[in-house]
Protein backbone atom coordinates (compact mmCIF):
# COMPACT_ATOMS: atom_id res chain seq x y z
CA UNK A 1 0.00 0.00 0.00
CA UNK A 2 1.02 2.93 -0.99
CA UNK A 3 0.43 6.79 0.25
CA UNK A 4 0.52 9.39 -1.61
CA UNK A 5 1.56 13.47 -0.66
CA UNK A 6 -1.70 14.05 -2.57
CA UNK A 7 -3.73 12.72 0.38
CA UNK A 8 -1.89 13.47 3.14
CA UNK A 9 -2.02 16.96 2.29
CA UNK A 10 -6.11 16.52 1.90
CA UNK A 11 -6.11 15.19 4.78
CA UNK A 12 -4.27 17.62 6.80
CA UNK A 13 -6.26 20.36 5.50
CA UNK A 14 -9.51 18.39 6.66
CA UNK A 15 -7.89 17.79 10.45
CA UNK A 16 -6.82 21.82 10.17
CA UNK A 17 -9.98 23.00 9.12
CA UNK A 18 -12.01 20.83 11.70
CA UNK A 19 -9.53 22.27 14.87
CA UNK A 20 -10.45 25.62 13.46
CA UNK A 21 -13.89 24.93 13.27
CA UNK A 22 -14.20 23.77 16.47
CA UNK A 23 -12.32 26.24 18.11
CA UNK A 24 -14.17 28.90 15.91
CA UNK A 25 -17.64 27.77 17.65
CA UNK A 26 -16.29 27.43 21.12
CA UNK A 27 -14.99 31.12 20.91
CA UNK A 28 -18.70 31.62 19.50
CA UNK A 29 -19.98 30.58 22.20
CA UNK A 30 -18.51 31.59 24.59
CA UNK A 31 -18.83 35.20 23.38
CA UNK A 32 -22.28 34.38 23.66
CA UNK A 33 -22.34 33.82 26.91
CA UNK A 34 -20.63 37.42 27.82
CA UNK A 35 -22.88 38.90 25.24
CA UNK A 36 -25.82 37.87 27.10
CA UNK A 37 -24.31 38.42 30.77
CA UNK A 38 -23.47 41.88 29.06
CA UNK A 39 -27.32 42.65 27.75
CA UNK A 40 -28.78 41.34 31.55
CA UNK A 41 -26.45 43.99 33.20
CA UNK A 42 -27.47 46.54 30.81
CA UNK A 43 -31.12 46.36 31.33
CA UNK A 44 -30.47 45.97 35.55
CA UNK A 45 -28.77 49.44 34.70
CA UNK A 46 -31.49 50.73 32.66
CA UNK A 47 -33.93 49.62 35.28
CA UNK A 48 -32.19 51.36 37.98
CA UNK A 49 -31.77 54.66 36.63
CA UNK A 50 -35.47 54.64 35.76
CA UNK A 51 -36.40 54.37 39.56
CA UNK A 52 -33.32 56.61 40.27
CA UNK A 53 -35.40 59.57 38.42
CA UNK A 54 -38.46 61.57 40.49
CA UNK A 55 -41.45 61.14 38.67
CA UNK A 56 -42.52 64.15 37.35
CA UNK A 57 -45.28 65.34 39.79
CA UNK A 58 -49.44 64.99 38.09
CA UNK A 59 -50.53 68.36 37.06
CA UNK A 60 -53.15 69.19 39.82
CA UNK A 61 -52.21 67.40 43.30
CA UNK A 62 -53.36 68.83 47.08
CA UNK A 63 -51.38 67.96 50.24
CA UNK A 64 -53.29 69.07 53.45
CA UNK A 65 -51.32 70.47 56.28
CA UNK A 66 -51.65 71.66 59.86
CA UNK A 67 -50.82 76.05 59.44
CA UNK A 68 -47.64 76.53 62.17
CA UNK A 69 -49.47 79.03 63.76
CA UNK A 70 -53.33 78.82 65.24
CA UNK A 71 -54.65 82.11 66.04
CA UNK A 72 -58.01 82.13 68.38
CA UNK A 73 -60.96 80.95 66.16
CA UNK A 74 -63.59 78.39 66.48
CA UNK A 75 -62.59 75.25 63.97
CA UNK A 76 -59.97 73.54 62.84
CA UNK A 77 -57.43 75.34 60.22
CA UNK A 78 -56.13 72.78 57.91
CA UNK A 79 -53.78 74.68 55.02
CA UNK A 80 -54.66 72.71 51.29
CA UNK A 81 -51.50 73.19 48.97
CA UNK A 82 -51.41 72.65 45.07
CA UNK A 83 -48.06 70.63 45.09
CA UNK A 84 -48.67 69.89 41.32
CA UNK A 85 -47.20 71.87 38.51
CA UNK A 86 -50.15 73.62 36.69
CA UNK A 87 -52.77 75.71 38.49
CA UNK A 88 -55.97 74.83 39.67
CA UNK A 89 -59.12 76.52 38.38
CA UNK A 90 -62.67 76.27 39.55
CA UNK A 91 -61.73 74.55 42.85
CA UNK A 92 -64.85 74.12 45.34
CA UNK A 93 -64.43 72.45 48.59
CA UNK A 94 -66.97 70.02 49.61
CA UNK A 95 -67.73 68.87 52.55
CA UNK A 96 -68.91 65.29 54.45
CA UNK A 97 -70.22 65.21 58.14
CA UNK A 98 -68.37 68.83 59.06
CA UNK A 99 -69.13 72.59 58.65
CA UNK A 100 -66.82 74.88 56.51
CA UNK A 101 -66.73 78.05 58.81
CA UNK A 102 -64.71 79.78 56.30
CA UNK A 103 -62.50 79.44 53.17
CA UNK A 104 -59.76 81.91 53.32
CA UNK A 105 -57.51 82.71 49.93
CA UNK A 106 -59.25 80.65 47.53
CA UNK A 107 -59.86 83.72 45.25
CA UNK A 108 -62.05 82.77 42.21
CA UNK A 109 -60.93 79.22 42.79
CA UNK A 110 -57.70 79.33 40.99
CA UNK A 111 -54.96 78.14 43.25
CA UNK A 112 -51.36 78.44 41.55
CA UNK A 113 -48.52 75.71 42.02
CA UNK A 114 -47.02 75.89 45.10
CA UNK A 115 -50.35 78.10 46.60
CA UNK A 116 -52.57 77.24 49.29
CA UNK A 117 -55.65 78.12 51.03
CA UNK A 118 -56.98 77.66 54.24
CA UNK A 119 -59.98 76.24 55.15
CA UNK A 120 -61.63 76.40 58.90
CA UNK A 121 -63.48 73.20 59.51
CA UNK A 122 -66.30 72.88 62.30
CA UNK A 123 -67.33 69.13 63.07
CA UNK A 124 -70.51 68.28 64.22
CA UNK A 125 -70.94 68.19 67.96
CA UNK A 126 -74.90 66.52 67.56
CA UNK A 127 -73.26 63.90 65.73
CA UNK A 128 -69.78 63.88 66.90
CA UNK A 129 -68.02 62.48 63.72
CA UNK A 130 -64.94 63.15 62.94
CA UNK A 131 -63.18 63.40 59.39
CA UNK A 132 -60.12 62.51 58.01
CA UNK A 133 -60.49 63.79 54.62
CA UNK A 134 -61.65 66.52 52.39
CA UNK A 135 -63.13 66.30 49.46
CA UNK A 136 -61.83 69.07 46.40
CA UNK A 137 -63.48 69.46 42.78
CA UNK A 138 -61.92 71.54 40.10
CA UNK A 139 -61.85 72.24 36.76
CA UNK A 140 -60.73 68.91 34.37
CA UNK A 141 -61.92 66.94 37.67
CA UNK A 142 -65.25 64.83 37.02
CA UNK A 143 -65.48 63.64 40.61
CA UNK A 144 -64.48 64.68 43.86
CA UNK A 145 -60.94 63.76 45.01
CA UNK A 146 -61.02 63.00 48.58
CA UNK A 147 -57.19 64.92 50.51
CA UNK A 148 -56.11 63.45 53.67
CA UNK A 149 -56.59 65.40 56.54
CA UNK A 150 -53.39 65.32 58.93
CA UNK A 151 -54.47 64.63 62.65
CA UNK A 152 -55.99 67.49 64.38
CA UNK A 153 -53.67 68.79 67.28
CA UNK A 154 -54.26 68.15 70.89
CA UNK A 155 -56.50 70.94 72.89
CA UNK A 156 -54.59 72.94 74.85
CA UNK A 157 -55.85 72.40 78.58
CA UNK A 158 -57.46 74.47 80.61
CA UNK A 159 -55.71 77.21 82.27
CA UNK A 160 -56.44 77.71 85.85
CA UNK A 161 -55.78 80.50 88.00
CA UNK A 162 -55.18 79.70 91.61
CA UNK A 163 -56.89 82.33 94.30
CA UNK A 164 -56.21 82.97 97.44
CA UNK A 165 -58.58 84.42 99.77
CA UNK A 166 -56.98 86.90 101.88
CA UNK A 167 -57.70 86.56 105.21
CA UNK A 168 -57.79 90.10 107.23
Amino acid sequence: MAVSYGDAAAWAGVVSSVIFSTTALAVSVRSLRHAQRAADAAERQAVAAELAVPQAPPPVSWQAELPRSRRMEIGTPYVIRNVGNEPATGVKVQSRGFKISEIEGLDEGVVLPGASFVVILIEWISTGSRTNEILLLWDGQTLPVGIALPPRPPEPPPIFVKTTPIIR
